[in-house]
């Protein structure tokens, strides 16, 4: 291998990693799914591969994230601390944007290729350390994210070669040495020179064997004008003694020119001679000078640091700021300047604080070679720009103990502060609190305006929460929603209540989100120390379950760890096993309520309502459990058996009987609804125009695209929609004009009120009269006396619902309310 040539040193890798990657991607592809899924590729099958890999996330076509590295990788990474750190890689998410420009751009580019064509791409990443570039061949597969944009698998496809910038510039000479005797006229005067003796180097330069040239004249073997002026320049030196050297050309036997340095001094008519071929300097002097003019690295020449800048490249002129004469007209130490002159930066430990012509400083290191310059010995010097690489370093050790999103500290940093913690009370008895909290309702602003949204409100979130804490308390991100704070200090009690108190408020404050005003709170439960625990894991667990505990009271609120929690949540994973066997073993059935013409009390619809009874505890109410359905997202494959049997059911229906069906939230995030309720009716040949969905104002929060366009696809096979709960939430208004419904149903909390609570009655009086000024059919739950009845009837309500008329009963108990009665009055809305 030559000087210019690389060398593998970066890890011992052949190319296998990057052929097994491909060949994996290769075996995964399906016929109409030209890219392979994430699953299938990576999850429980890369083995040994996993150490060599990494999988970037992206965003709108471009790599956003590092999400996980194998071992090997994140140390090529973290080489020169350039990137995140090894230990940090497999489990904490990196950012793409905040990788050096070695490692971004390269990797960008890539990502984007194999997003781009759908197939694998390659990029090189080179590194500069230490006056060496490292190349790494890497190849990127993309793959598909069922739960989002596309993953590409990146891993290396080859070893690292390393290849010098500054070698060494000029090797040693073979020389040939002559002693001549001098040769005189008549009248004294040296004429010629007579070879008394040579070396094998004077043969190899002279191009003669030694016994061809010795004793003879100079002036006879090599006749001509170069021969001449050479023996008139030794002839000089032995008239006036001394020495000399001189440098000249001759024609070589190959038709080349051979050039030599020739040095010769004399004693009294003898003279010692050496010659040296400078050829090869000359020719590695002009690729010297091509190399240092053009190098992108700052270099320049000096005989040592005291002396004037002998050469300068273009490099330094640009990157330093001062023109090549300012720079010929000083020395290295008119760059320096003291370490204290610069604050934010540090003397590198191989090199200097340097100012620039602007005047601004920059950390460099410095790179010296000895070498010989134009005839004398001198330094070559290349300067490192260190000032972004340490401000890179520094993002990244913020980054390894910070959340990307909030700047807040992250969950490592956190565990770190609270062990701390619990060494100061080891130590000096000092206790603290743990908080441990979430947003409550942020999936579902998550999920209905977007992940954009959802960060906003994230970091609005945690500047309040911020804003909440005193000087020395700590609040982190420990992910997604969650956040911890941890308060020392005395009098704690009081300060945790207050600090409480201030958190609950400041997230019970609307959100301004995307024009929207968004309401969410808080859930927040509470663990002491040494209380409730004197490790991180026990603390941090029982804070979890007293917040699990907050949560499940409805949100809004705090509860501090009590021992017996443990066995509510327990009992609660129970419930959530008992609620899956329930619907796998049937333990689901279906009443209906029927809703009355307000006018006639007849039977105009009947709302199907789910109910469960436990075989060992009997009946479980459905505000207990369909939380606990929508919490599992079982709530989606119940809701599509409520519609199958629903439906069903009401096919037997006289055909003016219509049918009310609730849709949760969590079923409008499976896309496939509309598919689920188009596949019902056709299954159970019920009219759609003799169904009513009902969904709540959390389906419309902010108007999100994706489920008015699913309100509009049902709405479109002719099936009604109904507003359930109208009144309760914070912008009922609003949402009609986000979507043309059909009917809006009066919250139970306000009929139970009207004729008693003024507020009550003005609100149900205003429904009925936004109701027929809109043309929206209006229905009143929760009519339980025929006072009720008699003040909806007058204010015009189209429909009433309650216990005033019948309880909700099962499916053949409906079917005799309906023959017992009148015949139902054709509803003429149904159409």
């Amino acid at each position: 291998m030559n000087n210019w040539g690389g060398s593998v040193t970066a890890h011992d890798d052949d190319g296998q990693t990057g052929r097994n990657i491909l060949r994996r991607w290769q075996d995964c592809r399906t016929p109409g799914a030209p890219i392979p899924s994430y699953e299938a590729v990576v999850l429980g099958s890369l083995g040994r591969l996993a150490d060599r890999a990494a999988l970037v996330t992206t965003r709108n076509g471009q790599a956003a994230r590092i999400l996980w590295a194998g071992q090997e990788f994140g140390a090529w990474l973290a080489q020169g601390s350039e990137g995140p750190s090894a230990e940090s890689c497999p489990s904490e998410t990196v950012p793409v944007d905040a990788l050096p420009i070695e490692l971004r751009e390269p990797v960008g580019e890539m990502v984007a290729a194999a997003l781009g064509s759908g197939q694998p791409a390659y990029s090189r990443c080179d590194r500069l350390d230490a006056g060496v570039v490292t190349s790494t061949r890497l190849v990127g597969v993309p793959l598909d994210n069922r739960w989002g944009e596309p993953f590409v698998l990146i891993g290396f496809d080859g070893a690292s070669v390393r290849t010098e910038l500054v070698q060494a510039m000029f090797t040693a000479t073979d020389q040939g040495i002559l002693a001549l005797s001098t040769i005189r006229d008549a009248a004294g005067h040296p004429v010629d020179f007579k070879i008394v003796a040579l070396n094998r180097g004077a043969e190899r330069l002279l191009e003669r064997p030694a016994a061809v040239l010795q004793w003879q004249r100079i002036g006879q073997l090599f006749p001509g004008a170069i021969t001449a002026r050479t023996i008139a320049t030794l002839a000089a030196m032995v008239e006036r003694g001394g020495r000399s050297a001189f440098e000249l050309s001759r024609p070589r036997s190959d038709g080349g020119t051979l050039y030599l340095k020739v040095e010769a001094g004399c004693v009294g008519d003898l003279l010692s001679v050496t010659m040296t071929d400078v050829g090869d300097i000359k020719a590695r002097e002009a690729s010297f000078r091509l190399l240092f003019e053009n190098n992108p690295v700052p270099m320049w020449v000096v005989a040592d640091a005291r002396d004037r800048f002998l050469a300068v490249n273009d490099a330094a002129v640009a990157h330093y700021g001062y023109s090549r004469e300012q720079f010929l007209s000083r020395a290295p130490a008119d760059l320096a300047m003291p370490p204290d002159a610069a604050p934010g930066l540090g003397l590198p430990p191989t090199g200097a604080l340097h100012r620039r012509a602007d005047g601004s400083a920059i950390e460099v290191s410095l790179f010296q070679r000895a070498m010989p310059f134009e005839g004398r010995q001198a330094v070559l010097e290349a300067a490192i720009d260190m000032t972004e690489r340490r401000r890179a370093e520094a993002r990244i050790a913020h980054m390894a103990h910070h959340d990307a999103l909030t700047g807040l500290p992250n969950r490592v940093l956190f565990r770190d502060r609270l062990a701390e913690a619990i060494s100061r009370h080891a130590r000096d008895g000092e206790a603290a609190v743990l908080l441990c909290l979430d947003l409550d309702k942020f999936k579902i602003v998550n999920d209905t305006l977007g992940h954009p949204v959802g960060d906003a409100l994230l970091r609005e979130a945690a500047e309040r929460i911020a804003g909440c804490l005193r000087k020395d308390d700590l609040v982190a991100r420990l992910g997604g929603d969650e956040f911890a704070i941890l308060v020392g200090g005395m009098d704690l009690p009081t300060l945790a209540d207050g600090l409480i108190a201030r958190v609950i408020a400041e997230l019970g404050r609307p959100f301004r989100l995307d024009g929207q005003d968004c309401h969410i709170g808080t859930s927040i439960g509470v663990a002491c120390l040494p209380r409730d625990g004197t490790d991180p894991e026990t603390l941090m667990k029982n804070a979890d379950l007293a917040l699990y505990r907050a949560k499940a009271e409805g949100g809004g609120t705090f509860r501090c760890f009590e021992p017996e929690m443990d066995a509510w949540v327990q009992a609660r994973r129970r419930r959530e096993n008992e609620l899956r066997e329930a619907f796998a073993r049937g333990q689901f059935s279906l009443v209906y309520q029927p809703l009355m013409d307000a006018r006639s009390d007849r039977i105009l619809a009947f709302e199907a309502l789910l109910r469960w009874s436990h075989p060992d505890h009997g009946p479980v109410s459905p505000a207990e459990f369909v939380p606990l359905a929508e919490e599992t997202g079982l709530i989606v494959p119940i809701g599509a058996w409520v519609m199958q049997t629903a439906f069903a059911e009401a096919a037997t229906w006289p055909e003016a009987i219509r049918l009310a069906v609730n849709l949760s939230p969590i079923q409008f995030r499976n896309r496939s609804l509309v598919e689920t309720v188009r596949g019902a009716l056709a299954t159970s040949g019920l009219d759609p125009r003799r169904l009513e969905l009902e969904i709540t104002e959390s389906v419309l929060l902010a108007d999100s695209a994706a489920n008015l366009a699913t309100l509009h696809e049902l709405r479109a096979l002719g099936i009604r929609i109904a507003m359930d709960d109208f009144g309760t939430g914070y912008s009922s208004l609003g949402y009609l004009r986000s979507f043309p419904f059909d009917k809006i149903k009066l919250d139970r909390s306000f009929v139970s009120q009207v004729g008693e609570n003024t507020h009550c009655t003005a609100i149900v009086r205003a429904v009925a009269s936004l109701g027929a000024s809109l043309g929206i059919a209006t229905t009143a739950e929760g009519v339980e006396t025929v006072e009720q009845l008699a003040m909806l009837r007058a204010e015009g309500y189209d429909e009433v619902q309650g216990f005033l008329f019948s309880r909700a009963v099962p499916g053949p108990e409906a079917r005799s309310l309906i023959d017992r009665g009148r015949e139902p009055v054709p509803d003429d809305r149904a159409a």
